[in-house]
């Protein structure tokens, strides 16, 4: 999975409606010194092993369940295999944050502090999430940190900078509340064509040196902005781990005697020629794409379960549970591959 973090981090400009040329606000360097000093030792506290999760799975997996766990409150279970996942996972910070914020059995001040430090850490560490969470905790002053807007700001431009849409879209609108139409315009269109509206309304209020000023900005941010290609593939990535991790649940002997990187390598290629087939619509799909063709593969390998019709039509069946499919295509696989 390829970390923001290994990126160079460029802040963009702060403009003046009518100003000519960009100026650098500031550096990863200037705003990482606002934050305590952190490390993964003094952040992640110990963690046991559960019937989910230990120290030894791979990485991926780990963050996969843990997000699962926490999707299904879990809580204290998600939160032993994100701690575990977190060293290679920065996003796993992200949910451990929310998770403390519900812990009931620290004071809120305990609380606080420990889920500002999961976000401040990942942060430092340049994760898009994270910025965003620094973003909206001094936009609204909480955490037990005073409310400040420019630093908000600042963490704010910071995500978007790394690709984040959300935070490009707010940026747009912060930019505009501020008069800087130049850097809302910028802005708004690195979001897209999703904008296209505020895009033309702003272009009428602008002057044609205010255009050009934000021609420049926009050239510049296309430079430095994370694409959204870069961050489709980040995603996809991550995807790897939740459909492991979902496999791992449900069928855990679907992934048996597979080493890490044959696993991912599989997973991945499952994920996109299921992702590419024109009926496939749900990652319950997808997984039982995966777990189908797996099943097949074991028995004879190199099988293509898109070549059985009987499989096809499984696949096609939205109306049958995962559970049942699966049932009836062990059927056709177990006669069909031995």
């Amino acid at each position: 999975m390829r970390h923001f973090h290994c990126l160079p981090v460029v802040f963009s400009a702060l403009m003046l409606g009518c100003a000519s040329t960009p100026e650098q606000h500031d550096t990863t360097a200037d705003l990482n010194a606002t934050l305590p000093k952190l490390t993964l030792k003094t952040v992640l506290p110990p963690a046991q092993a559960n019937s989910y999760c230990t120290a030894q799975m791979d990485s991926d997996i780990l963050y996969g369940l843990g997000m699962q766990l926490f999707n299904a409150n879990d809580t204290a279970n998600a939160k032993s295999c994100l701690i575990f996942a977190a060293p290679e996972h920065n996003r796993a910070f992200c949910y451990l944050s929310l998770i403390a914020d519900r812990d009931q059995e620290k004071s809120q001040a305990e609380r606080d502090q420990e889920s500002f430090n999961y976000i401040a850490y990942a942060a430092s560490q340049n994760d898009w999430c994270a910025e965003y969470g620094m973003w909206r905790i001094y936009q609204i002053g909480s955490k037990g940190v005073e409310r400040d807007p420019e630093r908000a700001k600042r963490w704010l431009e910071r995500s978007a900078l790394h690709g984040y849409g959300e935070s490009q879209s707010a940026l747009a609108y912060r930019y505009e509340a501020d008069e800087d139409l130049a850097s809302s315009l910028a802005w708004s269109r690195i979001v897209g064509d999703d904008h296209a509206e505020q895009q033309e309304q702003l272009r009428q209020k602008m002057d044609a040196k205010q255009l050009d000023s934000s021609d420049k900005l926009y050239e510049s941010l296309q430079k430095r902005v994370i694409s959204k290609e870069a961050m489709y593939a980040e995603a996809r990535e991550e995807d790897i781990g939740r459909y492991s991790a979902t496999i791992h649940l449900n069928d855990p002997e679907v992934l048996q005697g597979m080493e890490t990187e044959q696993r991912r390598d599989f997973i991945r290629q499952a994920m996109f020629t299921a992702l590419e087939l024109p009926y496939v619509e749900t990652r319950e799909q997808v997984t039982l794409y995966m777990v189908l063709s797996r099943r097949a593969q074991m028995l004879e390998p190199g099988a293509d379960i898109l070549q059985n019709p009987q499989l096809v039509a499984l696949l096609q069946n939205t109306e049958l549970s995962f559970e049942q499919a699966d049932a009836d295509a062990r059927r056709i696989i177990e006669d069909t591959y031995r």
